[in-house]
Formats: C-alpha cells, structure tokens, sequence
C-alpha cells in the first residue's frame, strides 16, 4: 500500500468516525427536542411507537452522519 493511499484510507476512517459520532449526537437532539417521552433514554422502538417520522428523521440523521464526514474528510487539502 503505498503511502498516499494509506493517507487517504485514513482520512476516510476518520471522517467516518467523527461523521459517526456528530451524527449520532444529532440524532439524539432530534428525538429529545421532538418531545419523545424518555428522551435520550428512549430506544429506537420507543422512538417509532410514538412518532414514526421523528424515528425516520432520526435514522436518516444517523445513516448521513458518516457519508458527511467522508465527503469533508476527502475534500480537505492532504497534510503535508
């Protein structure tokens, strides 16, 4: 593997993990802001009972989460 493409590989995994981790944090913001009994503590399940457009909203934020950190992570100038 040469090393431009393991720069490259990492910057993926990277992007991925912090597109991940704000994803999810988004994620969570949406169900307690939506008024979703339980809030953060609430299970997926929980969240679909009681409003199946904020779980899908929710999934959707999820799932995008590390597509966006891709995307960003393979749009930044490579470190010299």
């Amino acid at each position: 593997m040469t090393t431009t493409n393991r720069h490259t590989a990492t910057r993926v995994l990277v992007g991925a993990v912090l597109g991940l981790v704000a994803g999810a944090i988004v994620s969570i913001n949406v169900v307690i802001f939506s008024g979703i009994e339980d809030g953060y503590e609430a299970s997926v399940t929980d969240v679909f009972e009681q409003n199946a457009l904020v779980g899908v909203i929710a999934a959707l934020v999820l799932l995008a989460g590390p597509v966006i950190g891709v995307i960003i992570a393979l749009r930044q100038p490579p470190a010299r």
